[in-house]
């Protein structure tokens, strides 16, 4: 968390959603993990080939680190990876308990509601900040994108739903 609040920092912006979602963090920790494993940290839609048997492969590993596995499934239910399907909370293809349920089965201890939560309202204040530094990039001329440019307009959108979680909604 503490890189997020340096970046947020860093680019001089006030963003008081962020700063909320900073503090709701800090006050709401999870259970630390004696375990730690690997976690991929970009775990979504969009980064995983499917085949007619399931997931096939993942991509994009560059920001894989140890810690929490559940980061990777609240990664996965950020509502900026539903596309609109703002109904089913996991990427918007599927449900909570669903989501929950296989992970169990598949080998790993169910989580509990609480740690998820707080791995969505991380993975939404990250992206937000992802958002900014994307979009400070450039306007600062380091790189010349449209597509940076544009990220900058969802930082808005994941102050809304950093908001909107932190309010008790999905």
């Amino acid at each position: 968390m503490g890189q997020y609040r340096d970046l947020t920092d860093l680019f001089g912006e006030p963003h008081p959603a962020f700063e909320l979602g900073l503090r709701w963090l800090g006050e709401n920790p999870p259970p630390q993990r004696a375990d730690p494993c690997l976690v991929h940290g970009d775990y979504r839609n969009g980064n995983f080939i499917v085949g007619p048997d399931g997931v096939r492969s993942v991509l994009d590993w560059e920001l894989a680190h140890l810690g929490d596995p559940v980061e990777d499934l609240g990664w996965l239910c950020v509502k900026s990876w539903r596309f609109g399907v703002n109904d089913r909370v996991v990427g918007g293809f599927g449900d909570v308990d669903e989501l929950l349920d296989a992970y169990e089965r598949a080998g790993g201890a169910r989580p509990d509601i609480d740690t998820l939560r707080y791995w969505i309202v991380f993975g939404t204040l990250k992206w937000g900040v992802i958002c900014i530094a994307q979009a400070f990039t450039h306007l600062q001329g380091f790189v010349t994108s449209v597509e940076l440019a544009t990220l900058g307009r969802r930082v808005a959108e994941t102050e809304w739903d950093l908001l909107s979680l932190l309010d008790g909604g999905w």
